[in-house]
């Protein structure tokens, strides 16, 4: 598997060649850290353009990168004729037989073909079925050859997106000092402040994908996550109270 160094030097890679080619083109898969690494990397240079493809708030997707003078709109019209990113629906041959598979067992034995991790995207389960991101030009390298997982005989087809399960989201009223990351961060999870502080300086807390300062100041519409405890979006100031606290707005995820 390429160090994360390898995956972002190649990203920029398809980017800048997408800019110098007028030509679209995608990444492999990224994890949000790894995409907030390389938002970070080019934004002082020029804007980027792109769409992230492998499911609405998926931990993994992938740039669709499209050359500055395309708009949007063009940009989704040609995912409608030919998406770089598929989503496979996969079950047991014999129901009766067939063994409940985990993340672990359906991403090990497509990683034993010799699939890296960056052609793959989010794994999820649904009806006693696994559902799996896969870059289109491994579509048919695995369905050709992952014919069980585990002791379980498989049967896979691509399937349409819609079928991907939607993260439940909450706008939830949360009273704070002020609009500092850690308190927020105290008051969405419950947590005294200095298990806020913890979180921090043990690096897992993200903001839009890049680590965190709990010192940091919030203006809405940031994305937060506390590895380990979920992530929220931030709305935002709703209004100050009489006695000098915030009122904020979140969209917390299930």
């Amino acid at each position: 598997m390429k160090d994360r160094e390898d995956i972002l030097a190649h990203v920029e890679d398809i980017w800048r060649k997408t800019e110098e080619r007028g030509i679209v083109r995608n990444s492999p898969f990224l994890s949000e850290r790894e995409r907030g690494l390389f938002l970070e990397k080019i934004k002082r240079e020029r804007g980027a353009k792109f769409l992230l493809l492998g499911g609405e708030e998926a931990e993994r997707q992938a740039f669709f990168f499209y050359p500055s003078f395309m708009e949007e709109e063009e940009c989704r019209e040609l995912l409608l004729e030919d998406n770089p990113v598929v989503l496979l629906e996969i079950q047991g041959k014999q129901k009766k037989f067939s063994e409940e598979l985990s993340h672990r067992d359906v991403l090990g034995a497509i990683m034993s073909l010799g699939i890296e991790r960056e052609m793959l995207g989010d794994i999820f389960f649904r009806d006693e079925k696994s559902y799996v991101y896969l870059l289109r030009k491994m579509k048919d390298y695995l369905l050709e050859n992952l014919q069980q997982i585990r002791h379980t005989g498989v049967e896979i087809k691509e399937c349409e997106e819609a079928l991907a399960p939607k993260q439940e989201r909450i706008e939830e009223q949360i009273f704070a000092a002020s609009e500092r990351l850690d308190g927020i961060v105290s008051a969405v999870f419950h947590l005294s402040r200095g298990k806020a502080q913890e979180y921090f300086a043990k690096e897992l807390v993200y903001k839009d994908g890049l680590v965190a300062k709990g010192s940091s100041s919030l203006k809405g519409g940031e994305k937060i996550s506390v590895r380990g405890l979920g992530k929220f979006h931030y709305l935002g100031l709703e209004k100050n109270t009489k006695k000098g606290r915030m009122v904020l707005r979140i969209l917390r995820y299930g």
